[in-house]
């Protein structure tokens, strides 16, 4: 049946489009997302990409949203608007936070290869992910042991007078025709000990003019090396590790991004585009945590009784179930507005100007929703809701996960702070 509608728009194709990824939110991704959360280190270390639980769930997602839904039409995608966008990551993040983020960074090695233009990188790897013909699973290498949410803030510090801010750890340099890759990730790349393909973020020589670029980097290359899934708190169904390269070769072709893309002098993230877009995901999983913890609270005080009546009757309860639903509609409506505009202005009209501050904003909101609504959705399930019987509480561990993942709240914040303090305006 799905949430309460307020926006008459969403009937039709995005109404259907939601069900049916709900159906499978519902049937696949939270059991499966609840099975890998039970299993032990030792068997999360040992998923694989292919005959697993993940890669059926993956697999199950993928048949109802394919890989072609994400690329603009131009690069041979379906073209998906940022409504439709929205609408799949709400549901998959209803259904398992951690599941959706794997699915999500799945994309980005061929989103980022489209940009090259290259006709042989499209015809040799886009084309194949498109076709259903490339065994894959993609994922996003920026985090490295010296460094973390600060390199979203690298041009800020910057500009600030900072001069202590390390380079980046995974370098690139030229020999001839071909691009050698050395050095390591940290343990938090998003579906890093099962991915074949990275968008990988490089240091490259200085000599060449810049210092940072992004490159697609298949895994399963001589000089690669994917770590084991780390044991972590929350999102235990996304599984993390960290990648580190010795002598890798790729073609020149592979490096997709240069000097535009990143920032000159540190080789970090000032791409603000790609961080909307980014934002955007994670504020929609986001969005579908927090609803998931709500209507997991709300079944359960309808029918959970004390004091001769339903606990939602009693009036703190009531009052709490209330406070919640406001903080998903308010994150819903903010999440859905920013995939809406970031869409329209980059994947949808290629202007590359959507406002970074609104989308990072969303990211950070919802983000701060969700823990809010699991916070209280334990809370409404009493002592229930600390026992693996019940969902809150793997929910209520992935969303203190949120807090941290894509950026911390106080980093992300400060960072959108300057666009604000630089771009508002007042008359």
């Amino acid at each position: 049946m799905g949430p309460l509608e307020i926006d008459s728009d969403y009937e039709g194709y995005e109404s259907e489009l939601r069900d049916a990824v709900h159906e499978v939110a519902r049937d696949v991704v939270r059991p499966a997302g609840l099975e890998i959360d039970r299993m032990s280190h030792d068997e999360v270390r040992s998923l694989d990409e292919t005959g697993s639980v993940y890669r059926e769930a993956i697999e199950s997602m993928e048949e109802v949203v394919p890989r072609s839904s994400f690329l603009p039409e131009e690069f041979g995608g379906d073209g998906m608007t940022g409504r439709e966008f929205h609408v799949v990551m709400e549901e998959f993040g209803w259904g398992s936070s951690g599941l959706a983020m794997a699915f999500s960074v799945d994309i980005m090695p061929p989103l980022f290869a489209t940009m090259s233009f290259d006709d042989d990188l499209i015809e040799s790897y886009v084309e194949p992910y498109l076709s259903g013909d490339l065994d894959h699973q993609g994922c996003w290498g920026v985090t490295e042991p010296q460094h973390g949410s600060e390199t979203l803030q690298a041009e800020t510090l910057l500009m600030e007078g900072e001069e202590n801010i390390p380079s980046p750890q995974v370098t690139a340099e030229k020999d001839g025709d071909e691009w050698i890759i050395n050095g390591a990730k940290a343990p938090w790349v998003s579906a890093g000990p099962l991915a074949t393909h990275c968008a990988l973020h490089v240091n490259l020589d200085a000599s060449e003019g810049s210092h940072g670029a992004l490159a697609v980097v298949p895994l399963d290359a001589d000089g690669a090396e994917r770590g084991a899934a780390i044991d972590k708190m929350g999102q235990r169904d996304c599984p993390q590790g960290d990648l580190s390269f010795d002598g890798l070769r790729i073609p020149d072709r592979n490096v997709v991004l240069g000097p535009d893309a990143l920032h000159p002098d540190t080789g970090y993230v000032s791409f603000d585009q790609i961080l909307c877009v980014t934002s955007c995901g994670v504020a929609a999983v986001s969005t579908g945590l927090a609803r998931a913890a709500f209507e997991e609270a709300l079944a359960y005080a309808r029918e959970r009784e004390q004091g001769g009546k339903p606990i939602a009757r009693h009036q703190t309860v009531k009052k709490k179930l209330y406070d919640m639903f406001e903080k998903v509609e308010t994150a819903r409506a903010y999440s859905r507005r920013a995939c809406e505009h970031v869409w329209d202005r980059t994947l949808e009209s290629f202007e590359f100007d959507a406002s970074h501050r609104h989308a990072v904003a969303a990211q950070v909101y919802c983000k701060r929703t969700a823990f809010e609504v699991a916070h209280d959705a334990v809370q409404i399930h009493g002592g229930n809701g600390i026992t693996r019987d019940y969902p809150v509480e793997k929910m209520f561990r992935d969303a203190r996960v949120k807090l941290i993942e894509d950026g911390t709240l106080d980093v992300l914040s400060l960072e959108s702070a300057e666009g604000v303090l630089q771009n508002y305006k007042i008359d």
